[in-house]
């Protein structure tokens, strides 16, 4: 549990821009006094994307109020450095579910026998000196790695680290004791990127900054994997929003010369806005399909240009598109996405295999939807 020495020491030689957005908070002395009293209150677990025990359903506390904020700062930290290196996306995603376990990502001045700092490295193992380690830009470095840090091997040191699973690759820099504990992080520390605004699907060389040459075949990839679903598939939430209906009366802003709801052209703009120039079919009459939302105004297709199964360019599209429909569905209404084999809905939270609906043929580049992505909203 956190008490007021943790709220204190964890945010030291953070930023100068997070300490000031955390000083005004610690000086509400009631506010800390909750804190010690019930640090992570009662949120809801969030739903991960693949099954009920996939990571991020074993029950463990999430920080709120003042302590989510810090997290979400240093996360900020460790993307940045990541970004900095050229690391992908995955790379801020290990170090985060690392340092959740390890510090609860709270760059903390004590721990296990002489370890410290955010990752709970130890001076007497070769990371670096105690001030050197609380140095969160530091110890993130040490952790990634490479010609320039520490002699202890971090991720861009363990060969084919991102074929691994992310628990997996995480242990591989910690050597821990207790090597199956990270895994349970990886849906908080996706909600506190999310929060921090940082892309978990950036490409980039998974062993920037190493010494000496990458494994062969490895390197320079768009390693956007998610490792549990397999398909690069963020995990999504359950959506309980409640969604009037709505009538077609906006003129298709995809050109097809049909009408869509308010809600569907107000999805199309923001997800131009989000995504840049798209490809895009909304209303469509599915005369092969009577029960289809294109005739309803519901839905739309965005296209990948090619059978993401046969390119890896298409397949990074179609990730970007539906990984965003799925993270934003709660603000724009989603009902439902269909991408790749998978289908995920609003009111389960989760991918699970595609089966055409008894109307398509999922093996087929469209019917499988390996070559569009289908959104339809409430």
């Amino acid at each position: 549990m956190f008490d007021e020495r943790d709220l204190g020491r964890a945010v030291t030689f953070a930023s100068r821009g997070i300490l000031l957005k955390v000083g005004g908070v610690l000086a509400l002395v009631g506010v800390v006094s909750l804190l010690m009293l019930a640090p992570f209150g009662g949120g809801t677990t969030s739903q991960a994307a693949c099954s009920p025990l996939a990571p991020g359903q074993a029950g463990d506390p999430r920080a709120n109020g003042p302590l989510r904020g810090i997290q979400v700062g240093f996360a900020k930290i460790i993307d940045e450095v990541a970004v900095r290196r050229g690391l992908p996306g995955q790379a801020t995603l290990v170090a985060l579910m690392t340092a959740l376990q390890e510090s609860q990502l709270m760059n903390l001045t004590y721990g296990d026998r002489d370890s410290v700092g955010l990752f709970q490295q130890r001076p007497t193992a070769g990371w670096g000196t105690v001030t050197e380690l609380l140095d969160p830009r530091y110890s993130t470095n040490a952790f990634f790695g490479g010609a320039e840090a520490p002699d202890p091997p971090g991720l861009v040191d363990i060969d084919g680290w991102p074929s691994m699973s992310y628990n997996d690759a995480a242990q591989a820099v910690q050597v821990s004791g207790h090597p199956d504990y990270y895994a349970k992080h990886e849906q908080d520390a996706r909600d506190i990127a999310a929060a921090a605004g940082i892309d978990l699907n950036r490409s980039g060389d998974p062993y920037a900054g190493r010494a000496g040459t990458s494994p062969a075949n490895e390197g320079n990839e768009n390693f956007a994997e998610d490792n549990d679903c397999g398909q690069g598939l963020v995990a999504g939430k359950p959506v309980n929003g409640v969604w009037p209906a709505q009538d077609a009366t906006v003129t298709d802003p995809s050109g097809t010369g049909g009408l869509v709801t308010p809600r569907t052209a107000a999805w199309v703009a923001q997800a131009r806005q989000a995504l840049g120039t798209l490809s895009l079919s909304c209303w469509d009459a599915h005369v092969w399909n009577p029960t289809s939302d294109h005739p309803k105004g519901r839905a739309c297709d965005v296209m990948v240009g090619a059978d993401a199964r046969k390119s890896p360019t298409a397949k990074a599209k179609g990730d970007q598109i539906a990984n965003w429909a799925v993270q934003t569905a709660g603000q724009t209404g989603i009902h439902y996405v269909i991408w790749y084999g998978k289908i995920w809905s609003a009111r389960r939270g989760t991918w699970i295999p595609y089966n055409g609906g008894g109307v398509y043929n999922p093996t087929d580049a469209t019917g499988g939807h390996f070559d569009h992505v289908h959104v339809s909203l409430w």
